[in-house]
Parts: C-alpha cells; structure tokens; sequence
C-alpha cells in the first residue's frame, strides 16, 4: 500500500471517527463519556495527521483544499451515521411471558398486590431516552433531524446532572410500596413496586406474580390521574390473556375522586401558610399535548376536577378565591411562570407551589417546576415555597390500602387471618 493512500485513508477514517465520537460524548452516560472523548481525541490525531501528511506530499493549494474538504465531510458523515444508528436504542420491553409448563403452580393463597407509579428512570439512560424520543415522534410531537437528535440526549443527560443525577421517584415508589405493605400485613413479598414501562414494568412483574401461583393480582394505582402511560401499562397487562388462566386482575383506580388526598395536598399547603388573606397558591397538574387530549380528554377531565376539589378546601380554609390558582407543569396553559407572575401583582406576599397531582417526586419537580418558578422573577420581598411530592406520606398509603382492600373484597378474596390488618 502506497504512503499516499495510507495518509488518504489515515484522514478519512481520523474524521469519521472524530464525528462519531463526539455523538458518543453527547449521548452516553457520564461514566462512558470519557472513553469517547479519548476515542474523539485519537481519531482527530490521525486526521491531523492525515492532512498534515496530505500537505508535505503534495505541497499544492489544490490538494490541500481537497483533503480540508474530506476532513470535514468525513466529520459530518461520521455523526450522521451514528446520529441515524440512535434509533436503535430504543429500548422496548420485552413481552412479559408466563411459563406454565404441565400448569400453574398450586395457589398460595390471598392476593399479590403491586402498587403502580409513573417512574422514570433512577438515572440517566440513553435507552431510555431514545424510547421516550421516539414514542414523542410516534405522537407526531417531535420532529428531529439527525443534526439535531443528539443534542435531545445531551439535554436529557443535562436534565438529570442539574437534578442532582439521580431521579427519586423509583427509590419513592418503593418506600411508598414498603408502607403499605405494612399497614396490609399480608405477608413478605405479596406488595411490590411496579412501573408503568421499563425493568420494572407491570406486565413482567405480574408475570413473574402468577408463574409463582397467584391467581388473585390486586393493582393500586398511584397516580391522580390515568394517563397514556398507566392506560399503556394495563393494556400490556391485558395482552397477557390471564383470565384464559383463571387468573384475575383488578385495579383499584386513579385518586382523583379521594377525598382524603384532596384533604392531605390541602393541609400540606396550609401547613406554610401564616397569613392566608395575603398567601396565593398555585395548584400544578401534569397537562398532556393537544393532540393526545382529544383520544385521552378524561386524563384532563379528573386533573381538573381533583385541582377543584383542592382549591374548594383552600377556600374553605380562608384562602381567598382570587389567591387560588391552577396551572399546568407542560403543555396547557396557564403555565406556572406567568401565574406566578400573576398572584404577586395581586399582592400576594407568600406564595405556595404545589405539584398537586405529582404523587412522586421527579426530574420535572425537582428541575423544570423550580425553574419556573425563578423565571417569574418577582419582587424579592415575595416568599414563594415549592411543596415536594407526597410519595410515601402515611395518608397516601393508607387511602392506597383501602383502595386495594375494596379490590380485594369485590373478587371475594381475603388474607388469612394471622395476616390480616388488625
């Protein structure tokens, strides 16, 4: 092989390289990004060297323009394939299977319950990033080129960085789970955590739940509100056929109805309110895009009606009506910046934000609900609180309990009495 085509391809193959790397510095987790980065740094060596060998071999303007243009094409050529490869990702569950083999074991008995949340995941994951780009572009609510595709992952990565890393919502979910396992008392191992989608995701843990036996599967839901995500969940459930096993599921509902969680976001917001006849409070759902709204209009439906039944028991307790606002986390309006905005001009001098329908805490609380919040710069002499979510409060698990109890008694199903609540 010549020296020229060596220094040729030492300079195409240095910029290919150089451009994927960079995607890998954008998309992967921070514990990889610094052998991408040594890759990156490699690749761009080589095809310095490859153009520096270009100009001694030939020493003509000509050729040098061609080998800067190859360096650049070959950079561009390199992110976009691997830009294209991201796709791939995506990361779909695996279909949740039941081995039965000569059948199902024997019954042990009693329900296993699995208490349900919308959870994403504990740290950043380009797998999971790349499912969630993807379901948005099924939606139709995104549209990324492969120029910029990359930099969604790196916002996600940033996302997940400016929240302290690490997501709380899963760690949440469980200790909610260990909660209500206790105040049940039906035994180890029958309360479990479940996700709407991912390692956890409710079809493979109910799976594994009747491949041990059960026959009775009691599902209680910790969201406010059935959205797109809970609907996909039961459906994947659904897809399992268990009835043809004699197996039977039931859900205990969403909470929007709940009177006592409408009575505990409330005495939560009251807790840190002095004086109520100058304090204004922002009662946040979660919204959803227009287009999802017209299939999916009863998740609108019973956020608002829960936002109401809150902002009834607010007024009730000296609140005055115009200090009680609604506002949507994404997606609807009014956002939480300008009505924030909005209850300081009316002379609020304290001013409660509420995740209202945020059962868990997430990146959106944690991160975009504060940031919100400090876009709507107001006077310094105006104390605005941002509530947490509720996850594990001994309230919340005790109306999760009575939901899965009423689950329990309408399939005719009871613990045995040394496990009963007493």
């Amino acid at each position: 092989m010549s020296n020229t085509l060596v220094i040729w391809l030492s300079l195409v193959v240095g910029a290919v390289g150089t451009g994927a790397s960079f995607v890998g510095i954008l998309v992967a987790r921070r514990s990889h990004e610094g052998g991408y980065a040594a890759a990156g740094l490699a690749s761009f060596l080589l095809c310095a060297w490859g153009f520096g060998g270009v100009t001694i071999a030939y020493d003509r303007l000509d050729a040098i323009v061609y080998a800067f243009v190859f360096g650049l094409a070959g950079i561009a050529g390199g992110y976009a394939l691997v830009s294209t490869l991201l796709g791939w990702l995506a990361r779909h569950d695996r279909e949740a299977w039941i081995q039965t083999g000569d059948g199902l074991p024997e019954d042990p008995g009693g329900a296993a319950v699995f208490v349900l949340g919308e959870v994403e995941p504990p740290d950043y994951s380009p797998t999971a990033t790349a499912a969630a780009l993807e379901g948005l572009a099924d939606e139709g609510l995104l549209k990324a080129s492969i120029g910029v595709l990359p930099f969604l992952f790196m916002a996600q990565k940033t996302r997940y960085r400016a929240a302290g890393g690490v997501s709380p919502a899963a760690r949440q979910l469980n200790a909610l789970a260990e909660r209500v396992e206790g105040l049940l008392r039906l035994g180890p191992g029958r309360v479990e955590p479940a996700w709407c989608e991912g390692e956890r995701a409710l079809a493979s843990r109910i799976a594994e739940k009747v491949s041990r036996g059960f026959r009775t599967i009691v599902v209680a839901e910790a969201v406010i509100s059935e959205s797109l995500e809970v609907d996909l969940a039961k459906r994947a459930v659904d897809a399992l056929r268990l009835s043809d096993l004699g197996v039977h599921v039931t859900y205990s509902g969403p909470l929007w109805r709940s009177e006592k969680i409408a009575t505990l976001v409330s005495t939560r917001i009251m807790a840190l309110v002095a004086n109520p006849a100058a304090s204004g409070v922002v009662l946040v759902g979660q919204g959803q895009p227009d287009d999802r709204a017209r299939d999916r209009r009863e998740f609108d439906e019973q956020e608002t009606s829960f936002l109401n039944h809150v902002r009834m028991l607010l007024l009730e307790r000296g609140v005055p009506e115009q200090s009680v606002r609604l506002a949507w986390a994404d997606w609807r309006t009014p956002e939480v910046t300008g009505t924030v905005r909005h209850l300081a001009a009316l002379g609020c001098r304290r001013i409660v934000v509420s995740p209202a329908c945020f059962p868990l805490d997430s990146i959106a609380t944690l991160l975009d609900l504060q940031l919100s919040v400090r876009q709507a710069r107001v006077d310094e002499t105006v104390s605005i609180v941002t509530l947490p979510a509720w996850h594990d409060d001994p309230a919340f698990a005790e109306e999760l309990c009575a939901g899965v109890e009423h689950a329990m008694d309408a399939a005719g199903v009871s613990p045995a009495p040394e496990l009963a609540r007493p």
